[in-house]
């Protein structure tokens, strides 16, 4: 007779704790760095790393600030016009997301193996910050386009 090992329940050791995995910070992140810095902020509040959060604010406020400034240094110097699709648009994009993937390289591989440098956490679920991130991005697309 063969025994199932599928049936018996995991037991939750109290060393682990569940949070948004380095992979789901990293892609959120990719896409907004202010979205994934407060996945990684709402891990730190669950991890019981409440100093730690303020650390992770900084750097987003830094980040924001820095990338905005490089970003309009560009627009003023090249004379970007938002109007007309034309190389320099491009490569404001290009510059743009190459920051949004420092930052996210930055949140996930620094701060979050900083934090958590072992396996030991159970992955959340992703369904409900996807659908607030969708959400937020139609929000604002409606917005932008006047509706």
């Amino acid at each position: 007779m063969e025994f199932d090992d599928n049936n018996v329940p995991e037991e939750h050791d109290d060393n682990y704790v569940e949070i948004y995995s380095k992979r789901a910070i990293f892609w959120f992140s990719v896409f907004s760095p202010l979205f994934g810095g407060i996945l990684l902020m709402l891990n730190l509040k669950a991890a019981g790393y409440k100093k730690a959060i303020y650390t992770i604010l900084v750097f987003l406020i830094l980040f924001a600030l820095a990338s905005n400034v490089l970003v309009n240094q560009f627009t003023l110097h090249y004379k970007v016009d938002f109007k007309v699709f034309n190389q320099n648009l491009v490569i404001l994009f290009v510059i743009s997301s190459v920051l949004n993937v420092g930052c996210a390289l930055i949140l996930s591989q620094y701060f979050f193996r900083k934090y958590f440098p072992d396996n030991d956490y159970y992955p959340k679920n992703i369904q409900t910050p996807l659908l607030i991130f969708i959400s937020v991005m139609i929000f604002f697309m409606l917005v932008g386009y006047g509706l």
